[in-house]
């Protein structure tokens, strides 16, 4: 088992909540950082924030400027366009969370809502800014509460950003992981992180924070790509282009390291 602290870099909608089950299992809570949102982690006390071996949560590359030892990090990819329909689904069935009235003001239509340039700006290519911006907290800490979330951060960051800056970033930040998993591949995964955290593990992965239900059609789980107008699924993926480069970039580092 790795010995200098470990961060599961989650990125939303992936699956990752299924995941950090299992590694979690590895390390006592005493020692597990409690916190899993950009606002609570700057809410704890400053001088706590570098004590614990394991840290998970939506905290994108802002995490590693808060500690003085850089932790072992480890990442869930997931395909591009299927992560970008789960994700509108939460906004859409969530109030709390930030595009929830937008998207409800465009009928809860996926087609209409990627139509929007601030709903596309707010959801495009979040696995390469999540990878691939830096986000200084402690300056956003210094500011005071409340403190705005993973999502709300990176997407102001990238309005400044090269986006193909950030996405040979985000390359090299997946080439510096220590664990990449695969939400296609979830079950072997799984198996490697089980292994790297010597952990006894059988069966298949479990399935934790599932979308609940289809919006449109209220069938089981999430809207998919079944849903979407030939012209939503060209938008989708016109706005997850970085993320796509990225992540086969994530699929060709998961069989290379076997």
């Amino acid at each position: 088992m790795p010995t200098s602290p470990i961060y599961f870099l989650h990125i939303n909608k992936t699956g990752g909540t299924s995941l950090s089950t299992v590694a979690g299992r590895a390390f006592p809570a005493a020692r597990s950082c409690p916190a899993g949102l950009v606002p609570q982690l700057l809410a704890l006390p400053a001088e706590t924030v570098g004590g614990y071996a394991y840290y998970h949560g939506h905290f994108g590359l802002g995490l590693l400027g808060l500690l003085e030892n850089r932790p072992r990090l480890m990442t869930l990819l997931r395909d591009p366009v299927d992560r970008m329909i789960s994700q509108f689904n939460a906004h859409l069935r969530n109030p709390a969370t930030a595009l929830h009235r937008a998207i409800l003001d465009k009928g809860g239509d996926i087609e209409a809502g990627l139509s929007d340039p601030e709903i596309a700006h707010f959801l495009a290519d979040y696995q390469t800014r999540s990878l691939g911006l830096p986000l200084d907290l402690a300056a956003v800490r210094a500011k005071g509460a409340p403190f705005a979330g993973l999502q709300e951060l990176v997407a102001e960051a990238a309005r400044s950003a090269d986006a193909g800056e950030s996405l040979a970033a985000a390359k090299r930040t997946l080439d510096g992981c220590a664990l990449i998993c695969l939400t296609e591949r979830m079950d072997d995964s799984v198996a490697r992180l089980a292994a790297w955290l010597d952990l006894a593990h059988e069966g298949p992965a479990p399935r934790l924070n599932v979308s609940a239900d289809n919006p449109r059609e209220g069938r089981a789980n999430k809207l998919d790509r079944g849903d979407l107008s030939p012209r939503a699924l060209r938008l989708a993926e016109e706005l997850n282009r970085h993320d796509i480069a990225l992540y086969e970039h994530a699929q060709a580092l998961f069989e290379a390291r076997g």
